[in-house]
């Protein structure tokens, strides 16, 4: 390698450690959240929007794991558009959020057509006691998602709330 890369420890985001931590199959999402921090989300936002969809899907799920306004944005974009797993892993990563990044992205994902996507959206609403914000939302599912068991557990999400 010509170029020497600063690692981590020393306060500078280091893209190939983060690459080879992505690549692994098995993560610990909340060590690499805390160990890579903010300064890794300019990078990871790529990868989210970048072609091999493996790695986009483990990015975003980082992101969950990451604080700050940036990754708020990049979860609420990821959610609006991107493939299903990418969708799914903003719904995941909401619950990990403020309230109010939470309910944006939460927004989307719980209008979305993929069960899976709605399903991690419900899940995470719950997580986050969103329910009574996103009442109406959750109410539509109740009533006219295609999914039976989607619209089971909105069904139940919604006796919780009355």
């Amino acid at each position: 390698m010509a170029q020497k890369r600063k690692s981590a420890a020393s306060g500078e985001f280091n893209p190939d450690e983060l690459l080879a931590f992505l690549r692994q199959d098995e993560l610990d999402y909340p060590a690499a959240g805390l160990k890579f921090g903010e300064s890794a989300l300019p990078f990871l936002k790529e990868l989210v929007g970048g072609s091999d969809e493996n790695l986009a899907m483990k990015a975003a799920y980082l992101v969950g794991y990451i604080e700050g306004d940036a990754a708020d944005q990049i979860l609420e974009e990821a959610a609006a558009s991107g493939s299903v797993p990418i969708r799914v892993a903003a719904a995941y990563g909401a619950q990990k959020r403020s309230t109010g990044a939470a309910e944006a992205i939460l927004k989307h994902s719980l209008d979305d057509s993929s069960p899976s996507v709605v399903k991690f959206a419900l899940q995470s609403a719950k997580a986050s006691k969103l329910g009574a914000t996103l009442k109406s939302k959750i109410d539509k599912i109740s009533k006219s998602f295609l999914d039976d068991d989607i619209k089971g557990v909105a069904v139940d999400m919604m006796k919780k709330l009355k």
